[in-house]
């Protein structure tokens, strides 16, 4: 008999996959769909865990492969051709979903006319606190519309447009995702947004289900989250070189990060210059201090006032990221190290 869902987990081989393992396969009716683990697992300790995982489990496969380049994006398709359920989930590899999360998956492709369903990324508890700062910063308000994905919110279902879902927690109808051509890996990291427009360019729903959260454990340092952000930036550029709907708020880093370019050396001859420097980055501060009061409010902790100074290393990093993009196009960006 056929799995009735097909969970796709492509992997750099960390620690945190075995977590990750161990809660799908702890969700109800786990025994009634299949895992697909794809990357190579370098860390011994770590292939030990998940070979004891895949040999206690007939439904668990792993699939020992790289690649040089666009690495994540090629491995989740893949996993995708390797599947057999009509429907496919993709999870990233530091993930621990909800107890009830394929029940709610399986439920919104009910209506035929879904092509593909995502739900939030939380953030956890337990984690350091750079961690807790970088994932704090993309569920406020100074991430915009993108804070969406990473809240649980209004708890009803409802039907979004492709810039709204969240790569490591989607899933989708296969005969979509085969339709629609699967993950470009030119885009990494936004494979999962070019995708999602095309799903919703070929006519198909998509819809976000509060319900199917995961925990996605963030960058656990600031360099790292620095690259994420720089990836994030770098490929808004490349959809909508793309043909992607524009949406001018994803340009407010880029159009801050040039307006510092252009006001600090102007600011060093001319007073003029110097007042508007100190207006941009007074008028910055506080409008960070306010989402860091705000986010500190709602989370009842005082050190979470801290996201201020996560907040502008944020912006700068997808800021000054457009802008390489636009002048140096199409770096690869895959994190397979």
């Amino acid at each position: 008999m056929n799995p009735n869902l097909s969970i796709v987990i492509p992997t750099m081989g960390r620690p945190i996959l075995v977590r990750t393992l161990e809660s799908v396969l702890a969700t109800k009716g786990a025994d009634q769909m299949e895992v697909i683990v794809v990357g190579e697992i370098r860390d011994s300790d770590v292939l030990r865990k998940v070979t004891a995982i895949v040999s206690a489990n007939p439904n668990v496969r792993h699939i020992a492969i790289s690649y040089p380049d666009g690495d994540s994006s090629r491995k989740k398709n893949r996993g995708a051709e390797e599947s057999r359920a009509d429907i496919v989930a993709f999870l990233d590899d530091d993930v621990v979903i909800a107890p009830d999360w394929p029940e709610h998956i399986l439920k919104a492709f009910e209506n035929p006319a879904v092509g593909l369903v995502s739900g939030p990324s939380l953030v956890p508890e337990d984690i350091n606190l750079s961690a807790r700062l970088a994932g704090l910063a993309l569920t406020s308000r100074a991430a915009g519309y993108v804070a969406e994905r990473y809240r649980i919110g209004n708890t009803a279902v409802r039907e979004i447009t492709w810039s709204r879902i969240i790569g490591c927690n989607a899933a989708y109808r296969k005969t979509v995702f085969q339709q629609m051509g699967g993950f470009p890996p030119e885009f990494y990291p936004g494979e999962e947004m070019i995708a999602a427009w095309r799903t919703q360019q070929l006519g198909h729903k998509l819809l976000f289900i509060p319900s199917a959260w995961v925990y996605h454990y963030p960058r656990q340092s600031v360099k790292r989250f620095c690259r994420q952000m720089w990836g994030y930036g770098a490929t808004r550029i490349r959809l909508k070189r793309a043909g992607t709907d524009f949406e001018w708020t994803t340009l407010i880093p880029a159009v801050w990060v040039f307006s510092l370019v252009v006001l600090v050396p102007a600011a060093l001859v001319c007073n003029l210059y110097a007042f508007l420097l100190k207006l941009d980055l007074g008028l910055y501060a506080l409008m960070a201090a306010a989402v860091a009061l705000e986010t500190a409010v709602q989370t009842r902790r005082a050190r979470d006032l801290l996201v201020f100074f996560m907040i502008p290393i944020m912006h700068l990093s997808y800021g000054l990221a457009e802008w390489f993009e636009f002048f140096r196009p199409n770096r690869d960006l895959s994190e397979n190290k």
